[in-house]
């Protein structure tokens, strides 16, 4: 349950509180806001005014009630806020603006082979004013733009993201100021996130995990990352870099695309790496959408791969059960949903071959609903979500909306 407070100081927390009420449960009537978060119907009947004077929620049907008059309930509204999300991956830039239900109203994408940082900044600011361009937005409140970008990022001293991009995937890019040099083009907020915690953030704010308090997120990307929902709430650990499952060391026999002096489990997501491996074979792969064909066609030599990788992943999310007994894992990203299917159900099961008799129930799987643009919606996401969501970070902090 949201539940909110009547103190002046958390004028800021309870309008999250209620817009956060509506987006979960609308429509819904004043009254089971306050039933729900318990505020004073004064302070929701204050709140929703505000709410419908920006227009982030709108009115919807009347609900006709057993007893007495029939109540207005209220929904979010989609118009009332817009953003975009940029996935920036060394083989490709996904762009999408979004309303503020979710819904996904312009997507560019541009195939890319680890452009320099001057062409990389170049096609993010033309894809940005491509996807800002749109009459739909014009007159209607901007949130701004969120950047998935391939981590580990790095962060400076302050507990600032530095823009560092993953150097082994783009050494060109070590140091290079993304949001500084975005901001010199682009005149709105601008929010930069590993595209792992990225999707996270996404599936908890309009997917898989909308109501689901305690989950963490697997992202098959151009390797293997995640993200840790925690109390509703993204943990993002010391450096902001948790759920970096991708660098956990092999348990067993290392992948055979494995080319590191260090070993680890990414390399076995890792595309690239795979699409080569695939050619050895004589197998022609050059997208994501190419390997739900091979599944589908039952092909030996990734279904192997496919194997291998369900080992690897039930190894590691044993330990994620262990240490953080959590109830969901969700998976998604990039790969084909039947792909990523097959191996939500079947990594329950060899979970279950190495855990401990005195442990009996694991973390139920699920499925992502984002699909393959999953880091570029939870990029979109980070706009919204600094704007709307209902963390009590808010308490601590001097701001109002």
């Amino acid at each position: 349950m949201l539940t909110g407070t009547n103190l002046t100081y958390t004028k800021a927390y309870n309008f999250r509180i209620v817009f956060e009420t509506v987006r979960l449960h609308g429509p819904i009537s004043r009254a089971d806001i306050a039933r729900r978060t318990n505020l004073t119907a004064q302070t929701v009947s204050n709140i929703v005014t505000r709410l419908l004077e920006s227009q982030f929620v709108q009115e919807g049907k009347k609900l006709q009630k057993k007893r007495g008059a029939p109540s207005t309930t209220l929904v979010v509204n989609p118009s009332g806020a817009y953003s975009v999300g940029l996935d920036f991956n060394r083989d490709h830039l996904t762009g999408i603006l979004v309303d503020l239900s979710g819904a996904v109203k312009t997507k560019i994408y541009y195939e890319i082979d680890s452009p320099s940082p001057e062409k990389g900044i170049e096609l993010m600011v033309s894809t940005i004013n491509q996807l800002t361009s749109s009459d739909e937005i014009k007159g209607n409140y901007f949130c701004g733009v969120g950047i998935g970008l391939p981590g580990p990022l790095e962060v400076n001293k302050r507990n600032e993201v530095n823009n560092g991009i993953n150097t082994k995937a783009f050494p060109e890019w070590k140091h290079v100021p993304v949001g500084d040099l975005l901001a010199k083009h682009i005149n709105a907020p601008i929010f930069i996130e590993n595209n792992a915690s990225a999707a996270t953030i996404g599936e908890r704010w309009y997917g898989a995990g909308k109501n689901i308090s305690n989950f963490v997120y697997s992202f098959f990307g151009d390797g293997l990352g995640g993200g840790l929902i925690l109390n509703g709430n993204l943990y993002e650990g010391h450096n902001q870099n948790a759920g970096e499952f991708g660098y956990f060391p092999f348990l067993s026999e290392k992948s055979p695309l494995s080319d590191s002096k260090q070993p680890h489990i990414g390399e076995h997501f890792n595309l690239s790496k795979l699409y080569k491996w695939l050619r050895e074979d004589d197998i022609i792969v050059t997208r994501p959408e190419d390997l739900g064909r091979l599944f589908l066609d039952k092909n030996e030599r990734f279904l192997e791969w496919l194997e291998l990788a369900k080992g690897y992943l039930a190894s590691a999310f044993m330990f994620t059960e262990y240490l953080f007994d959590i109830e969901v894992i969700i998976l998604g990203g990039r790969l084909p949903h039947v792909v990523i299917e097959d191996i939500a159900k079947d990594v329950p099961g060899l979970i279950g071959e190495l855990r401990s008799e005195i442990k009996t129930s694991g973390a139920t799987f699920v499925c992502g609903t984002a699909g393959v643009d999953a880091a570029a919606l939870g990029a979109a996401t980070l706009p919204m979500f600094d704007l709307f969501s209902a963390s009590k970070d808010v308490l601590l902090k001097k701001e109002s909306n």
